[in-house]
């Protein structure tokens, strides 16, 4: 029994470092508190990053993923098909080894009628505790990565 719990434990611990490799956050940069894209204090991965996401959140699976990380966040939007019409960088915070990414979100008419939420991405030494978040944002920095090498 133990044995098995073990394997379990190395996968996780495997794909937790997977998902850290891939989203490749920075944390060498000193601590910051920024409401906009700011390069310098935040570093060129995570600007690069959060460039990316502003220009895709409306495109089918990034749509799907920010649906699914609402209702993660919100219970009233747990079940519910939600679609982002508007959004705006609220906050960017790194401290010590964790970055907290806030956006105001205005939704779309959807079945909990809210019409505007907040969405909070949070990273602790690289990674979510969000499987989606994780999944979401290495499917980003995969891109991010491709063009951050063309346009080297």
């Amino acid at each position: 029994m133990s044995a098995q719990l073990w394997v379990g434990y190395q996968s996780d611990s495997a794909k937790v470092a997977g998902y850290r490799e891939k989203i490749g956050l920075d944390y060498s940069m000193a601590d910051f508190s920024v409401a906009s894209i700011d390069e310098e204090k935040m570093g060129s991965r995570l600007a690069n990053l959060l460039r990316f996401y502003e220009e895709v959140n409306n495109q089918g699976s990034y749509s799907r993923w920010i649906g699914t990380i609402l209702g993660e966040q919100n219970e009233a939007l747990e079940h519910s098909y939600v679609e982002v019409k508007k959004q705006k960088l609220m906050k960017v915070e790194k401290s010590a080894d964790e970055i907290t990414i806030i956006y105001k979100l205005w939704l779309d008419k959807n079945p909990a009628n809210i019409k505007q939420t907040e969405i909070q991405y949070h990273f602790k030494d690289g990674v979510s505790e969000s499987n989606t978040v994780n999944d979401m944002f290495s499917h980003m920095s995969h891109y991010v990565q491709a063009r951050e090498i063309i346009n080297k």
